[in-house]
């Protein structure tokens, strides 16, 4: 791979990183149902490499994304302007992830041309495909998803804090191509969820969600242990996630657990985000 880096021996292709990212949230978008599409503005639209996805009903910027803004071409050929006008008319909170570093510095200056101010950051990892060398925790039990009436998008919505319709955004990505989706079940009861995304050797880790309940009992470190045994069995040769960055008095348990599950930091991607005052 012409772009791959090494990163406390572990390589990877920063450029096959993005793709399956963006692939990752379209798949998501492209499987609602149109009906909850229309009545809550889940639209998701390509701008060269640019890519933009929004829900306009839900009040959290976490799943309305502008992603690519430092691809070749993005600033150039004025797609990350088009994008963010796209955006901003369906008038929602939403972020643009930006990793630091060159290549992101003509983005960055058209962000803050716009009166767009840094914010909280997500830090990404990468892992090679070496099997776990951290046990499941006892008293766990991991299930495939095997159909829509799972409640794998229930436990996604309510864990993210989201209303009991977007659900709809989940619930039928275990039907995709690529997509490998788990249940957590504790005293036979279900308690949390995760999925992965395979595409070209690299698997991409997110959803997970842990009902109230639940919490504290190790749910996503087992969910974490059967996606690397299952990257492993599966071909991967790299496998990526991304949590919030780790700031003072703003502590992330699954920070921890996923240096602990042998993933090493890559990037810091502050998320850039319009002030209220000028939505």
């Amino acid at each position: 791979m012409a772009t791959e880096r090494t990163r406390n021996g572990v390589s990877f292709d920063p450029d096959l990183l993005s793709e399956v990212e963006r692939r990752f949230w379209r798949d998501i978008w492209e499987t609602v149902a149109y009906d909850v599409a229309t009545e809550h503005g889940v639209e998701a639209r390509d701008f060269g490499p640019v890519q933009a996805t929004v829900v306009k009903d839900l009040p959290t910027p976490m799943l309305n994304l502008v992603l690519g803004g430092e691809e070749p071409g993005a600033i150039a050929d004025g797609h990350l302007g088009e994008a963010l006008d796209w955006m901003e008319a369906r008038q929602a909170s939403f972020y643009v992830p930006l990793p630091e570093g060159a290549g992101s510095e003509r983005a960055r200056d058209l962000l803050e041309s716009r009166q767009y101010e840094r914010g909280y950051a997500w830090m990404k990892f990468v892992r090679d495909a070496h099997p776990p060398r951290f046990s499941a925790p006892p008293g766990v039990e991991v299930l495939t998803v095997g159909a829509s009436s799972d409640p794998f998008g229930m436990i996604a919505a309510t864990g993210f804090g989201l209303p009991a319709w977007a659900s709809a955004l989940f619930a039928d990505l275990h039907r995709q191509p690529g997509w490998h989706c788990y249940l957590a079940r504790i005293d036979n009861e279900p308690a949390a969820c995760a999925a992965m995304f395979i595409h070209g050797g690299l698997a991409e880790l997110g959803i997970t969600a842990t009902l109230e309940p639940a919490r504290g009992h190790g749910c996503q470190t087992a969910l974490l242990h059967r996606r690397i045994a299952d990257a492993a069995a599966a071909g991967c040769h790299t496998l990526s996630v991304k949590t919030g960055e780790r700031t003072p008095g703003r502590p992330s348990t699954s920070y921890g657990n996923i240096l602990r599950a042998g993933f090493e930091e890559t990037r810091l991607r502050p998320n850039w985000q319009r002030p209220a005052e000028v939505e």
